[in-house]
């Protein structure tokens, strides 16, 4: 039987937090034996229950400098690695951390093999950080992305070739709303039968755009002012203080009642997103930088209606009609997008349908049999690195 350990830096639901689970538990339905292995700080459990095993590294508070954070991580990977009684055929790392303490400790996996999926390419100020990145993508055995754009940029950033694998959905998952907890939740926003739901996903930060959302939500208000904007997540490595006391500054300056209208929920348990989903009339995924967005795929098998930005990766996935393609760095054209979904029932419903069809062509059950694939590939070594550009940045340890 096949083995395999998937590694992800965090027990929040972040999108590569999310793949990984997903990924774990649909290779777990085909009969590999697979173990999640994540880190969590003292108190932290895994964001939902697994059918697959699951094993937790200790992870302590995180040091100011970026620089050591990364460092730290890596080390509390290496610990877990080498604490770890079970072997692996596959140890497929989900982010950067992961891969380095793997490769780092190469000499304690025998024979197996390293995969690691990107995905996306971060521009890091911090050379450390660059050097990081890059050691954890040319130093594998495979590496995979999420998105064709993600391919892309890995080529030209590493000169590493890696196979595009799209995200999945559990559409499942939304079909059946539940009446009452949808009707707590709107209680609990205050929100009225005719207030127009709007979700983002994925918290306050620069990369999600936000700042650009609060104008954009700021000018549909004025023309729509039953509309209520909802942001859940924000569980990152990365704290994002300043841009998020900013947004506060920004949001502190709105009208008193548009202020009460939009809501910041944190990190929240699976089943409560599910029911924010499902209780949403739109998705709001204005992000400057998206591997993927898997966000989009799971509030279309909710059956709302999605606002993303206009070209990859959205356009790899998204027909036409099943989204509404806007410019991220225009509040305006944000807006208008806001607006037309929420004054149009027609319209909003005819991309729903479309949405909805488009969702199911996307499992996690197709994800994991070209993950399978691309297993067998490099275990029998039919697939070996394919390198370009190197640098010769030294290795981080």
């Amino acid at each position: 039987m096949l083995s395999v350990g998937i590694f992800s830096y965090s027990c929040k639901p972040r999108g590569s937090v999310v793949h990984a689970a997903c990924l774990a538990e649909a290779l777990w339905r085909t009969g590999v034996d697979v173990t999640l292995y994540a880190l969590a700080k003292p108190g932290d459990q895994f964001y939902r229950p697994l059918s697959c095993a699951v094993r937790l590294i200790p992870a302590q508070a995180a040091p100011e400098s970026a620089d050591a954070l990364i460092q730290q991580r890596i080390s509390e990977f290496r610990i877990g690695i080498r604490g770890s009684s079970a072997r692996h055929d596959i140890y497929h790392a989900e982010d950067c951390l992961a891969a380095n303490a793997l490769v780092a400790e190469r000499a304690e996996l025998g024979d197996a093999a390293l995969v690691r999926t990107v995905h996306h390419v971060e521009r890091f100020e911090s050379s450390y950080l660059m050097a990081c990145q890059e050691q954890s993508v040319i130093l594998p055995d495979l590496v995979l992305s999420v998105s064709q754009v993600t391919s892309r940029d890995v080529l030209r950033t590493f000169g590493r070739s890696a196979s595009s694998i799209s995200n999945g959905v559990d559409v499942q998952r939304f079909a059946a709303p539940d009446p009452h907890a949808i009707a707590a939740l709107r209680q609990r926003i205050q929100a009225h039968p005719e207030d127009g739901l709007i979700l983002s996903v994925g918290g306050v930060e620069p990369r999600k755009n936000s700042l650009i959302g609060l104008d954009a939500i700021a000018l549909a208000y004025a023309r729509h002012p039953s509309l209520r904007w909802l942001i859940v997540g924000g569980a990152s490595i990365w704290e994002h203080d300043d841009y998020r006391r900013e947004f506060s500054r920004r949001l502190a300056l709105l009208p008193r009642d548009l202020r009460a209208r939009i809501s910041l929920f944190g990190s929240v348990p699976e089943a409560e997103l599910t029911t924010l989903y499902q209780a949403s009339d739109i998705l709001l995924c204005p992000s400057l930088q998206e591997g993927f967005g898997l966000c989009v795929l799971e509030a279309l098998a909710a059956r709302a209606a999605a606002i993303v930005p206009k070209g990859a990766p959205f356009d790899e996935y998204l027909g036409a009609g099943s989204a509404s393609f806007v410019d991220p760095a225009s509040a305006e054209d944000i807006a208008c997008a806001v607006l037309q979904l929420l004054q149009n029932s027609e319209l909003r419903e005819r991309q729903v349908r479309a949405g909805h069809v488009r969702a199911q062509r996307y499992s996690w059950e197709l994800v994991a049999e070209r993950h399978l694939a691309r297993y067998e590939s490099v275990l029998s070594r039919a697939e070996p690195p394919r390198v370009t550009n190197v640098s010769n940045r030294d290795r981080v340890h």
